[in-house]
């Protein structure tokens, strides 16, 4: 594995790991989600580096050792700004590995960030897979509203009553069964009095409100592959309903090759599960079908 600095579109350096392979089928890009860091996607990118394909993961701005000023932990930009950070990400990659397809791989709150890429960018990529991706929520418009008349009384880098809530919750009810998983995450240093600031709600909320802003879409890739990967017990995916609306919109816009798979007795980090290799199997299954097409 290799550390590697990508900057930004403004100069300011994400810090990402980079597993390297000969000849690569494919560069799987790596998205991780709310208040986590790249650490927690090494298994999951040995388990695909084994299997043929190159692999990197980044720290969002806010998160992990991506945190110099003024991005310090828990402190996102907009989310035109990650998502710019992530086409920056995909260009360093198209130059590091020449001729080599690049599919996209994003967790929760990277999903949504993966969703929105695709609105300017979905000719860069081969496939995209997104594990426990947030569904739309109506009246997100009213929290956004909501959040911005707080704001008022408060600076961007202050905190909000619920921001605890978002950030530090490690309930085995909705993560993960496994309870080394919920473990791991309570030790995790990076998540250590790690708090959403006021800037950072507003760009998730912003982040779920555009899933339904077909008008920003671009499609020029209308056949490219994509799977939602989900657990059944996850909430966050909202279920049926949920998953129903999430494919739904990628099909208003003008997608046609979306799939899904829910994984039985799985909660929301996927990923991470006790039966996890079924997942990466299915994963590397995919990314497979989207580079041959």
């Amino acid at each position: 594995m290799q550390h590697v600095l990508i900057p930004g579109s403004d100069q300011y350096y994400l810090k990402a790991s980079l597993y390297r392979t000969e000849q690569p089928k494919a560069v799987v890009q790596i998205i991780h989600g709310a208040s986590e860091h790249r650490g927690r996607y090494e298994e999951v990118a040995r388990y695909l580096r084994e299997a043929g394909f190159a692999v990197l993961v980044s720290d969002l701005r806010g998160h992990g050792q991506s945190t110099d000023p003024p991005f310090v932990s828990g402190f996102m930009p907009p989310v035109d700004v990650l998502v710019d950070d992530q086409h920056m990400i995909t260009c360093f990659l198209q130059t590091e590995f020449e001729g080599v397809p690049i599919v996209l791989l994003a967790h929760s709150f990277g999903a949504n960030i993966a969703r929105l890429y695709l609105g300017r960018h979905d000719g860069d990529v081969s496939a995209l897979v997104m594990s426990g991706a947030p569904f739309f929520v109506r009246g997100i418009s009213l929290a956004i509203a909501f959040v911005r008349f707080l704001s008022l009384f408060l600076s961007p880098h202050g905190y909000l009553f619920f921001t605890s809530k978002l950030t530090t919750s490690a309930s085995p009810r909705w993560v993960c069964s496994d309870p080394a998983v919920i473990e791991a995450r309570r030790r995790d240093p990076y998540r250590k009095n790690f708090r959403y600031q006021v800037a950072s709600i507003l760009t998730i909320f912003e982040s779920i409100r555009r899933l339904h802003c077909y008008t920003e879409y671009t499609v020029t890739n209308p056949t490219l592959p994509i799977l939602f990967v989900s657990g059944k017990e996850d909430p966050i995916s909202g279920g049926r309903v949920g998953l129903r609306d999430s494919q739904r919109s990628l099909r208003r816009i003008g997608y046609s090759d979306i799939t899904s798979r829910v994984f039985d007795h799985m909660r929301h980090e996927v990923l991470m599960e006790r039966e996890k290799e079924s997942v990466f199997d299915l994963i590397i299954s995919f990314f497979g079908r989207g580079v041959k097409q």
